[in-house]
């Protein structure tokens, strides 16, 4: 009996192992560290989405900062609940992690990478079912006198082969409601008008 579970804890240890190396299953083994898309499998994915806005009530970077400083409302939704890794009284800064509890049951997280007037840069973590960044930014419209484009800019490979299954099975359309949710917050913030608006995905092995 004692030979048999040796047995079988032996195969599921090397099954596992297995699985890590190929990428088809991410472990913490390095702690939560910072992952970057050359850290993922399969083809890079270029996301945007985006709503061009005019009239509004304040200007880009007062936008880009008040939705900066209210990620995890303008960020959460019902199918991904965002919060603060760590609870403070300070404002949000570089540097500061946030865990995303994705559908009930994938938990991720991120960090802010980086803030600048017109955008701010948010990094996944090792366990996040990607790998890669998200940007959130403001451009000028090139016709108008006035008004931006409030784009969220996701570049990203799947950080496992079941990740990517997932992603190709449903979850891309699921992630594509939630960032649409966080352009119609943005927009609301802005107190502008939508002029229009739209998506795009690319992909390139």
């Amino acid at each position: 009996m004692k030979e048999k579970l040796m047995r079988n804890s032996l195969l599921l240890a090397a099954l596992a192992m297995m699985a890590y190396l190929t990428r088809t299953l991410r472990l913490p083994l390095s702690g939560w560290t910072p992952t970057g898309t050359e850290d993922g499998v399969g083809p890079l994915t270029v996301r945007q989405y985006w709503v061009d806005v005019e009239q509004t009530r304040q200007p880009g970077p007062a936008l880009v900062g008040d939705v900066f400083q209210r990620l995890p409302t303008v960020f959460s939704s019902v199918l991904a609940v965002f919060h603060p890794a760590r609870r403070t009284e300070t404002p949000t800064g570089p540097g500061d992690i946030f865990t995303i509890l994705m559908f009930g049951l994938r938990r991720g997280r991120i960090r802010v990478a980086e803030v600048a007037p017109d955008h701010f840069l948010l990094q996944t973590l090792r366990q996040h079912p990607e790998s890669g960044t998200t940007e959130f930014r403001l451009d000028p419209l090139p016709d108008r006198v006035s008004g931006f484009r409030i784009s969220i800019v996701s570049r990203m490979r799947s950080s496992s082969w079941i990740d990517r299954a997932g992603y190709l099975t449903g979850v891309g359309i699921l992630q594509r409601l939630t960032w649409e949710t966080v352009l119609r917050r943005a927009l609301r913030l802005s107190g502008g008008r939508k002029v229009s608006h739209g998506a795009s995905t690319h992909e390139w092995p």
